[in-house]
């Protein structure tokens, strides 16, 4: 996948490869770069002001929309996530630092602070004021199942799996300032609605909402990252 959007003549010519690749469902190469519309442009506005005509994002182009979109590799960003049932709800705040391979999460929920951190495939584990670290090493494969895990967090990776027929609705938006694409979909055995806006700048989740009918049961709010490289000492192990 490309690290950024392109425009210009190579934006238009690589917005037909694309359409012509959706128009006759095939699979699309992961080289090619969907050129992204202005956060002002409507669902139906699919023209730039530089004339370019945009590939519309709908149900049933979404995913090769999501697909072609690439993660910052170093950065910073903090999330509130939230968590509903009858009668309650409780909340978790939650600061994540990624610099290549190395992955740092603070979660703090309940007075309580613990801190998880992946160096290539090193686990570690430790709360705030003990001196006690869990170490443990971890494939290849089950690094990002770990970090998911404990992070709490809903990456939008899923929808690639989910049935054409789960995805409910699909568009450009603007969400905190950011242009987003935002997708609407079903998932899992008890069928939630689950609502997401993925940044087209960044290729990270910017917010989400999960419902259970009209029930919120989930959501997570994220502030704008700080797109830069983190400090080695936030990788650093206690002692």
């Amino acid at each position: 996948m490309k690290k950024r959007i392109i425009w210009g003549s190579f934006a238009a010519l690589t917005v037909v490869v694309i359409a012509f690749l959706i128009i006759y469902y095939g699979p699309t190469d992961s080289s090619h770069v969907i050129s992204m519309p202005s956060p002002a442009a409507s669902n139906g506005d699919l023209s730039g002001d530089d004339g370019i005509s945009r590939v519309e994002v709908n149900p049933d182009t979404v995913k090769t929309v999501l697909g072609t979109l690439v993660r910052a590799e170093s950065f910073y960003r903090s999330y509130t996530i939230k968590t509903y049932w009858d009668g309650g709800d409780s909340e978790t705040s939650l600061s994540y630092w990624q610099k290549g391979d190395n992955i740092k999460l603070r979660i703090a929920k309940n007075e309580s602070v613990r801190n998880i951190l992946v160096r290539g495939d090193e686990l570690y584990i430790w709360y705030d004021n003990s001196s006690s670290v869990f170490n443990s090493k971890l494939s290849e494969s089950s690094v990002s199942k770990e970090i998911d895990r404990f992070s709490g967090l809903v990456t939008y990776e899923e929808i690639m799996d989910i049935p054409q027929d789960n995805i409910l609705d699909a568009y450009y938006v603007d969400k905190s300032g950011q242009a987003c694409i935002f997708v609407e979909y079903v998932s899992g055995e008890l069928n939630y609605v689950n609502q997401l806006f993925v940044s087209v700048d960044s290729g990270l989740l910017v917010s989400s909402e999960k419902f259970d009918g009209d029930k919120l049961v989930y959501s997570m709010e994220s502030a704008s990252p700080e797109l830069t490289t983190p400090s080695d000492d936030v990788f650093k192990v206690p002692g």
